[in-house]
């Protein structure tokens, strides 16, 4: 991947942050200004971004704005679902909340999902509010196991209990938990990326799943 030079994006980054921060202070909530810590953070931890993390953090920062204006998940998730699509070279993918039926089993709640029904479907075409229950899948498999799911063979997945009607010819799969203190509170699901996915993806998306499971956090807070 090709880098930026720190320097060419920092003052724009200062300014985001310095923003993030007072705007944290004024909601006083805790979840969200963790987030805007943890992205600060991630910032310092990858001196030297490539294009791929520097637009993913830059994307987390204007979600998080977007939140403290609406103090709503899903057009956060709704702004923020493109670009991780982008950096993850993904066709298409959701981003979800773990949610929990009268019997507490957990299922997905999406914020944003490709609206792969559509035809000629690109990655601006979100919808929401698609539920995933069986747990018997590959995105069941996030919330039982609570760790990346990635394969490349989809179809011969033994973590697989058959594909959705539209997805008949995926060909790989990644499924990303969100964590806050060791609580799932959310997911993220993405498709077919060429040539497959692997670590570096996983590794690319660590500040997606963090920030992202604060922001639902915060959500709940506020809710």
């Amino acid at each position: 991947m090709s880098t930026i030079e720190p320097n060419v994006a920092t003052p724009e980054w200062e300014t985001s942050i310095e923003n993030l921060s007072a705007i944290g202070t004024s909601l006083d909530n805790p979840f969200f200004q963790k987030a805007v810590s943890r992205l600060e953070s991630f910032w310092e931890e990858r001196v030297e971004q490539d294009t791929a993390t520097a637009t993913l953090l830059f994307a987390l920062g204007r979600a998080l704005m977007t939140f403290s204006a609406t103090k709503a998940i899903e057009p956060t998730f709704v702004e923020l679902l493109p670009t991780v699509l982008i950096v993850s070279e993904s066709p298409f993918g959701f981003l979800a909340e773990v949610r929990y039926n009268t019997v507490r089993d957990p299922y997905l709640f999406s914020h944003a999902v490709t609206n792969i029904y559509k035809s000629g479907f690109g990655r601006d075409d979100i919808v929401s509010g698609l539920q995933f229950h069986n747990l018997e899948t590959l995105n069941g498999a996030i919330m039982t196991g609570r760790q990346p799911v990635v394969t490349n063979d989809p179809k011969n997945d033994p973590r697989s209990g058959g594909l959705p009607f539209g997805h008949a010819g995926l060909k790989a799969f990644l499924g990303l938990p969100f964590l806050v203190a060791d609580e799932l509170v959310g997911a993220a699901s993405l498709g077919d990326r060429p040539g497959g996915y692997a670590e570096a993806e996983v590794q690319l998306l660590t500040p997606l799943c963090e920030i992202g499971g604060l922001m639902i956090a915060a959500s709940r807070l506020d809710g």
